[in-house]
């Protein structure tokens, strides 16, 4: 069985994207809301921000015939210290309602099984005056 090209962070940033409550707490890029799937992260991006991905680990419950991949992704949202704390703050509890235990998205190729939560936890900043939470999805999948 060939299995379908894994694309899990283009329907995770729509999904937030979707979310009016999020994003209402977000910065802006190019007008858009700031949340990101790549890295580096644009210079000019506005906080709070939002990163998806990428992948930190990818592994699959298989059986003869099917393709049941396992992904696990982090979703950081970061913030100046000073200005954006509690924003940083509640922002993973709300991405965390929205996953945990939820199917928010739609995975060409796939059925979603089950999406599981874990989090908020500090993530990881380069400096003292970014804050940051993390919030670490792990995604079930079965090949359609």
């Amino acid at each position: 069985m060939t299995a379908p090209a894994l694309e899990v962070l283009v329907p995770l940033r729509a999904a937030i994207i979707a979310n009016a409550a999020i994003t209402a707490k977000l910065g802006k890029y190019q007008g858009a809301p700031s949340v990101h799937t790549r890295r580096p992260v644009p210079v000019d991006a506005g906080f709070p921000m939002i990163t998806v991905g990428p992948i930190i680990t990818r592994s699959d419950e298989d059986g003869i015939n099917s393709h049941r991949p396992i992904v696990v992704i982090d979703v950081n949202t970061y913030g100046e210290a000073a200005a954006h704390y509690r924003d940083v703050e509640a922002v993973p509890d709300m991405i965390y309602a929205m996953f945990h235990r939820q199917r928010p998205i739609t995975v060409a190729g796939y059925s979603v099984t089950q999406i599981t939560a874990t989090g908020p936890s500090p993530a990881p900043a380069d400096d003292d005056q970014h804050v940051g939470r993390r919030v670490t999805l792990t995604i079930r999948l079965f090949a359609n």
